[in-house]
């Protein structure tokens, strides 16, 4: 009986014991990853050192404290407690004596490092770094020739008025090249934009329908996270991994995480039409599509039955300025919807705040019934502090900022505080005031506005004719009731080129009524839904237009390209070639373009489904050991680049913020969190780190190899070796730099771990 009582307690101890060798495993594999990718560097410099004749005293992995070790032949082999280092000492580096002169001098020793020729130090000094790239071509080989998942080069989402929109980029499309490097995975596409020479241009080579278009994209850098963009994604897969968080997962009929979409309107989705299947749920936002998805009947057991389900998706709106080169409002014919919480980030300072996902801003600061843009200017002007007399000299800083809140079925507004977060840095200014949340999704089923756009292109739009005031809510079209944002773009789409009766009542809850002018639009002449696109007018697929001061080649499938060419085309008669929808076969009519129809204000309209899929991944991998090797190579090489790229758009052209830089803290978490998600990506990432190995230590800076050969390549020059002086103080320069640098990326570490 005895034995029976414990039998649940052993059974929990051992549970407990799994937990933390899960939990500590990861580390140890980066950890000994780390000692394999430093044991190769300095077994570089040993091997060379001692194919020289050079006596070897020490080779250690790790600095500090031996932990253990032992001794063969002239040579100390040690492990030691801190193991991100390693060295290997030879004799005559830090063995020296002074003679009468008081000048330090290197004992003369056949086998000292210093009495060896300049170009055998210099073998000696470069192996490890030649090591480390061998090392990371090879662990490159054997991941590829494993196998690994890469996310596709497939285009899954553009986002409008973004950089990618603008220069022509479309659903569908396939990056197969950038500025005339092939591209393989989605991950060396968001490098190449990263790593872009500002305000250049970059080649976007595509394959489209069969053919192979070449697209320019201009980078923009995002304020928030400090990097070059340029809006898109990759394409998408039929797994749902996200739901509105007002979603009650006890309705079978909602979608759930884990869901797979295996059919719409009948027809079949699988893995090859994916990506586009889930744009067709949006095609027609109007009517809400028949979507079946495959659903394990016990979603805690992965190997209990698949049960098929009939699951209602919605679209969500998305509206955007009517400027793509100012912070317009987020508008459709000037009227411009509230905002509400999407995501709240849990333990964040909105979370703190009580706020939840849904939630609607209706009062923030002294500003009621704020746009995106005020309530983002509110967050950032309540936390800055002047710190001179230029408009520029300021910091952020912590302070409460009131806030009022509407909730789904709660009657009364909520009023709380937020306290927004912010990151501080040593040598730039603090970080953008963070909250811990996204407030840019529209309140659909709340149609108030939120501001009427005065004029758009100098015509004033018909919610500034109409004198909408902030706060208003939108009632009915003609006699047609309108419950949300979707539904009142529908009237729009449907009433195009008409007049419309719009009742509505004021902030005061009055009734009113007014007679609305809806312009046309070149959609509602095709009779194409908003989810369209545009290919070209008149022959032409770009538009040259003035943006941001500067001469552009745009697409005509984005709005403002679309509204440069529709204005030139006035009073003709001209060829617009479309298709319906996202996907489809491209279909030709002509059109007689009219003044009013100039302004597409229904391209600046998008849809979404309210539910989140996975990005799509393919599996890269090779059986041929010699194509293996070469991709290694090719890896390895445009790692090494990258290196030398990042540091120079970091210290010269400042496009990518050292805030993205990371320490010895960063790497090992990260490096711990890949580790756990199998041997390939561990292997993958450490190929990563030895391939940064070699550029790091081969930067002409004190202390490190790349320092050393300076001297070197000095004393080759002019025929003697650097004074011992002008070593010893700028080691001690390399020393302090390196210290910095050190606490500086550690800071930042914790700081994202923890702030």
């Amino acid at each position: 009986m005895h034995e029976l009582l414990m039998q649940p307690s052993q059974a929990l101890l051992a549970v407990g014991i799994l937990d933390i060798l899960g939990a500590i495993v990861p580390y140890l594999l980066i950890f000994f990853g780390f000692s394999a990718v430093i044991f190769v560097h300095e077994l570089g410099h040993f091997a060379v050192a001692k194919w020289c004749g050079v006596r070897v005293e020490k080779f250690c992995i790790g600095f500090g404290r031996e932990l253990f070790g032992f001794s063969r032949g002239e040579t100390r082999y040690g492990f030691n407690l801190l193991p991100l280092g390693g060295y290997v000492k030879m004799l005559g580096q830090e063995d020296f004596e002074i003679d009468a002169t008081g000048e330090l001098q290197h004992k003369e020793d056949p086998r000292s490092f210093a009495n060896k020729t300049v170009a055998q130090r210099m073998l000696i000094v470069s192996a490890g770094v030649v090591m480390n790239v061998i090392f990371a071509a090879l662990l490159f080989m054997v991941v590829f020739m494993v196998g690994t998942q890469v996310l596709v080069t497939e285009v899954g989402f553009v986002m409008p008025n973004s950089p990618a929109a603008i220069g022509g980029l479309q659903v569908g499309d396939k990056v197969i090249g950038i500025n005339g490097e092939k591209i393989n995975e989605f991950n060396e596409i968001n490098m190449a934009i990263m790593l872009a020479e500002p305000f250049k241009a970059l080649d976007f080579e595509v394959e489209r329908d069969g053919q192979v278009k070449h697209l320019k994209l201009v980078p923009e850098n995002n304020e928030e996270r400090n990097v070059l963009m340029v809006g898109m994604g990759p394409a998408f897969t039929r797994l749902i991994v996200a739901t509105p968080t007002a979603i009650d997962p006890s309705h079978e009929d909602l979608p759930r995480v884990g869901d797979k979409i295996c059919e719409l309107n009948g027809q079949e989705v699988n893995d090859d039409n994916a990506n586009e299947m889930f744009f067709a749920i949006i095609n027609n936002p109007e009517r809400r599509p028949e979507v079946i998805v495959e659903r394990l009947e016990d979603p805690e057991n992965p190997d209990s039955k698949v049960k098929r389900v009939n699951v209602e998706i919605s679209p969500t709106i998305r509206l955007y300025p009517s400027d793509p080169t100012s912070r317009n409002l987020i508008n459709v014919l000037g009227f411009s919807p509230m905002m509400r919480f999407e995501f709240v980030e849990p333990g964040g300072p909105a979370d703190k705040a009580g706020i939840k996902s849904g939630d609607v801003v209706t009062k923030i600061g002294d500003i009621e019934f704020p746009s995106m843009f005020e309530i983002a200017d509110t967050i950032r002007s309540s936390c800055m502090e002047s710190n001179g007399s230029g408009p520029d000299d300021f910091e952020y800083v912590e302070n409460d900022i009131s806030i009022t809140l509407l909730r789904v079925n709660e009657a009364k507004p909520i009023e709380t505080v937020l306290r927004p977060k912010v990151r501080k840095h040593m040598f730039k200014r603090n970080s953008f005031p963070r909250i811990g949340g996204s407030y840019d999704q529209i309140a659909d089923n709340l149609l108030r506005v939120s501001r009427a756009v005065a004029e758009v292109d100098g015509v004033a739009t018909p919610a500034a004719k109409a004198d909408i005031l902030p706060g208003s809510q939108l009632e009915k079209i003609n006699d047609t009731p309108l419950a949300s944002w979707v539904d009142l773009v529908d009237a729009f789409h449907k009433h195009a080129g008409s007049t419309v009766q719009l009742s509505y009542l004021d902030p005061d809850g009055v009734a009113k009524s007014i007679d609305l002018d809806i312009p046309l639009s070149l959609r509602s002449k095709l009779g194409l839904g908003v989810v369209s696109t545009i290919l070209s007018v008149d022959g032409d697929e770009t538009v040259e237009v003035e943006f941001k001061g500067k001469k552009r080649r745009t697409a005509v499938s984005h709005w403002f390209g679309l509204k440069t060419k529709l204005a030139q085309c006035v009073g003709q008669t001209v060829a617009v070639r479309y298709i319906e929808g996202k996907f489809g076969e491209p279909k030709t009519a002509q059109v007689e373009i009219s003044a009013d129809m100039v302004d597409p204000w229904l391209g600046r309209v998008d849809y979404m489904p309210n539910v989140q899929t996975a990005q799509a991944r393919r599996m890269f991998q090779t059986s041929n050991p010699i194509e293996a090797i070469g991709i290694g190579v090719r890896k390895t090489y445009y790692f090494v680049l990258n290196v030398y790229t990042t540091i120079e758009r970091m210290v010269f052209t400042r496009s990518v913020g050292v805030e993205h830089l990371s320490g010895p803290v960063g790497i090992v978490k990260l490096g711990s969190d890949i580790a756990s998600a199998g041997f390939t990506q561990l292997l993958f990432f450490l190929a990563i780190i030895s391939a940064n190995l070699a550029v790091i230590n081969f930067l002409p800076l004190p202390i490190v190899d790349g320092g050393l050969m300076v001297f070197l390549l000095i004393e080759k020059i002019k025929g003697t070796p650097v004074s011992i002086k002008t070593q010893v103080v700028t080691q001690v320069i390399g020393v302090v730099l390196i210290i910095a640098a050190f606490v500086f990326v550690t800071i930042q570490d914790l700081q994202r771990m923890f702030g």
